[in-house]
């Protein structure tokens, strides 16, 4: 896997649609994808998604 955590709308649709609204926070298990929490908006749950990426770059 190379995406350990990711976030999903709460009522479903494209992730990018409707920035505003509460997203489910999921994170892989080693063998499926597991909620842990809900993000208020897409911004939020953008930031929780990077914050344990290990591909992503180090913040500046």
């Amino acid at each position: 896997m190379d995406q350990y955590r990711r976030h999903r709308p709460l009522h479903g649709g494209g992730g990018h649609l409707r920035p505003s609204e509460v997203r489910v926070l999921e994170e892989w298990t080693g063998f499926a994808y597991e909620p842990v929490g809900i993000a208020p908006d897409l911004a939020a749950a953008q930031a929780w998604v990077h914050d344990l990426d290990p591909g992503a770059p180090p913040d500046p």
